[in-house]
């Protein structure tokens, strides 16, 4: 049993008793993880919003579910990753390809000059296209690690899956990843 909880854990304390400004400020707080996560993963910009909506109101929805002992990143990820599988179930649409938010963000940085844009654009363009391919398995614990700061234990329990596995899931991830960018840096020359 933790000692001193998070202020998210505080939150959820106040939400399971009822307490409506508690609920709100976890929504205004997760709101803009939600939308990342379901970015990442490759969901086309029109979904974001429902999806995001989704899992806040399945949060409500199982707010006396939650042990405020245990962390709260998991718990949400885990409802988020739920929703998306259900989604992608229920979706009779499919292979929509949207543009790489890393690549909008060096587009607008400092005048970098056209040529490092284009560069850019291309290894994030390479590095989105790569981890869209890669396993779900290992793109869930991918994303979660590197775009949220999980922990592989937080990871182990959103994903429900043993530790040593999401381990081996990350290194897969990054093991791909670095033999694309080798192989796109020989290319360049």
């Amino acid at each position: 049993m933790n000692a001193t909880l998070s202020d998210d854990q505080k939150l959820m304390a106040r939400v399971k008793e009822g307490e409506e400004t508690a609920l709100e400020l976890l929504f205004a707080k997760w709101e803009g993880p939600l939308f990342a996560f379901f970015y990442r993963k490759g969901c086309p910009p029109s979904w974001i919003e429902d999806l995001t909506e989704e899992v806040l109101v399945s949060l409500y929805r199982r707010r006396n579910r939650y042990d405020t002992n245990r962390p709260f990143a998991p718990w949400i990820f885990g409802i988020a990753r739920l929703v998306w599988n259900d989604h992608l179930r229920h979706s009779k649409r499919g292979g929509h390809r949207i543009e790489s938010l890393e690549a909008a963000r060096n587009a607008q940085s400092s005048d970098p000059g056209p040529a490092r844009v284009v560069e850019a654009r291309e290894k994030t363009d390479m590095i989105r296209r790569a981890i869209e391919q890669m396993p779900e398995d290992q793109k869930e614990a991918f994303i979660l690690r590197h775009y949220h700061g999980l922990s592989y234990e937080e990871i182990a329990q959103a994903l429900e899956a043993p530790l040593g596995t999401v381990k081996w899931r990350i290194h897969e991830a990054m093991r791909r990843l670095e033999s694309l960018l080798a192989r796109w840096r020989r290319n360049r020359g």
